[in-house]
């Protein structure tokens, strides 16, 4: 049985984190980034030979990487953090005690996780594997499925998916699964290994699955960065801000940064955006790459400083995704309450002392139990539907079902700068496809599961919707319900979409297939961003694999015939 005990594990990650300034020069390739696409392209990208800079805005988040904040008292001597263990993921989004370390980006209206590891090291860590369908339906010829499998091989090689996240392989809070599965099973859905199956996504269920190691939270930081062979052609640079490009036409030659105070530009043979929907659609319109309106508004806040005859016009930011979500409800009496939010501060034995000493037990475990997908035709299409259900986290005898659609969605917004400078969207992502298929495909699935449970379960009783106030065996209430209370789930996918139609020629692609920025000879991206369309399930495993392909496209295609690099202008050119 593993055992933990006071510095274990201190110094494991310390040896391979820049601390002090990195040099200006010599690199083959700035990463800006490290979240879950940005590390595994550095990685990869060293792991073939390149001088790699990886820099990265925030600060250390697992305790490994450095991390020494959010550290309950009960916590200290035990190296973890609130972003190691799962049941705390609630307190992992918040900062606490350390206001120079915030979690999350200060210039963005969304959560966009501003610290090493980026969402990956404060979300619920949900680990579904795209179907092959996705790839052949959505992707150009270089990216179907037959093309993405040794990536998504290596993905599970270094972040497998498991069900199982105490390391005695005992499973915790799982009393509503039973109840759940005859549901399913009435409505002739089949179970399946969400991890081992993965190709199977319509009509299925099963255990919810997540990048966990050994006890605590793993993800792309702990399976590329930290337990990865030191490999001295990668360095990786902290609390380091970049806040644009320095480009002559379309050879970009450096980033502008600031690192502890100071402004620095570091030089490279070429640059690769891992920002995030909401942290490399800004990077592009301060450098003069982007829709002519983003790039006049960027000028007139100061963030652009290349003159328009300079500019790049292209559909950056246009089209963006992100799941739905509704708010579904059930009382049953063989839910017990999981107040995860309370670990934090009032933790209780032998919970805690499992956690602590072994890494087993309860505080392991996040608390979602039960997976869903199911395909729902409606118009012409096929849009994707999907639950995640859970004990309730503050009322006893309750499940949460939240309702998601997602693969072949229709509706979408733009990314934009708002009039003070901070980055949003405008527009609507949320149900407003002109058909109205999307909400169509919400409130057929959630009726039909709503039924099917009244049906099977004499215990099961709909508290949300409410059935006083809504007709829940109705479509169009239940399309007045999600209207009223869908939220997002901060699953932005799609705006710098991978294709080969050339978004500087009238087309939507920002990126081609070797995930080259259109317009220029040497930027590159590879976030969620170049998803043409959404994925089916949470996105994480989907943008680790963009990371590992795009490595492998980016360093074949440079082999191929090297960029000759001008010397930088200098300083900016002024508007």
């Amino acid at each position: 049985m593993l055992t933990f005990t006071a510095g274990a594990l201190l110094g494991l990650a310390s040896a391979f984190i820049v601390n002090a300034q990195a040099p200006a020069e010599g690199w083959d390739y700035i990463v800006i980034g490290a979240g879950a696409s940005g590390i595994p392209n550095a990685v990869r990208l060293a792991e073939r030979g390149n001088k790699v800079l990886l820099l990265e805005r925030g600060g250390p988040s697992l305790y490994d990487s450095g991390g020494r904040f959010q550290i309950a008292d009960w916590m200290k001597g035990y190296n973890l953090t609130s972003f190691d263990v799962w049941s705390m993921t609630p307190m992992a989004g918040r900062s606490r005690g350390d206001p120079s370390d915030p979690v999350y980006c200060s210039q963005v209206t969304e959560l966009a996780a501003c610290i090493l590891g980026g969402g990956t090291a404060v979300n619920a860590g949900q680990h579904f594997r795209p179907p092959n369908r996705y790839w052949d339906k959505f992707y150009p010829d270089g990216w179907k499925a037959k093309d993405i499998f040794e990536a998504n091989e290596e993905v599970s090689k270094r972040c497998p998916a498991t069900y199982v996240t105490s390391t005695d392989g005992q499973e915790y809070h799982i009393e509503i699964y039973p109840v759940l599965k005859k549901i399913f099973q009435g409505m002739n859905f089949t179970e399946v290994s969400i991890a081992g199956e993965w190709d199977k996504k319509e009509k299925v269920f099963g255990r919810d699955v997540f990048y966990t190691y050994k006890g605590q939270r793993g993800g792309p930081l702990r399976g590329y960065y930290l337990d990865r062979p030191k490999n001295e052609h990668l360095t990786l640079q902290l609390h380091t801000k970049v806040d644009n490009l320095i480009r002559e036409n379309g050879v970009i030659t450096g980033v502008n940064a600031t690192f502890n105070g100071q402004r620095i530009i570091y030089k490279s043979k070429a640059v690769v955006l891992a920002a995030g929907v909401f942290g490399t659609s800004p990077l592009l319109f301060n450098s003069g790459i982007g829709p002519k309106d983003q790039l006049e508004l960027a000028s007139k806040l100061g963030f652009n400083h290349y003159i328009p005859s300079a500019w790049i016009e292209s559909p950056v930011g246009r089209g963006v995704y992100d799941n739905p979500t509704i708010t579904v409800q059930i009382d049953h009496p063989a839910a017990q309450l999981y107040n995860v939010t309370d670990i934090y501060y009032n933790p209780q034995d032998p919970m805690k002392s499992q956690l602590l000493v072994n890494r087993t037990g309860a505080y392991t475990f996040y608390g979602r139990v039960l997976v869903m997908f199911w395909d729902i035709p409606v118009g012409d299409t096929i849009i994707g539907a999907q639950t995640i259900c859970s004990p309730s986290a503050s009322v006893d005898k309750r499940i949460s079902c939240p309702w998601y659609v997602g693969e072949g969605i229709l509706s979408n917004a733009d990314v934009v700068y708002t009039a003070d400078g901070k980055i949003s969207w405008s527009g609507n992502p949320y149900f407003s496809d002109p058909k109205g298929l999307d909400i169509t495909a919400a409130a057929t699935s959630l009726r039909d599961f709503l039924a099917a449970g009244i049906k099977t379960d004499p215990d099961f009783k709909v508290v949300a919707p409410d059935p006083k106030t809504y007709d829940i065996s109705n479509i169009e209430s239940l399309k007045k319900y999600i209207n009223s209370t869908r939220t997002g789930n901060n699953h932005w996918q799609g705006s710098t979409k991978l294709g080969t139609d050339d978004g500087t020629k009238g087309g939507q692609a920002v990126v081609d297939t070797n995930c080259k920025v259109y317009g220029t000879d040497n930027l590159y991206i590879t976030d969620a961003g170049i998803a043409p369309r959404m994925t089916t399930g949470n996105p994480v495993w989907m943008i680790q694999v963009f990371g590992e392909k795009c490595a492998e496209r980016i360093h074949e295609s440079r082999k191929k015939g090297p960029v000759c690099i001008p010397r930088p202008p200098k300083g900016y050119i002024k508007v």
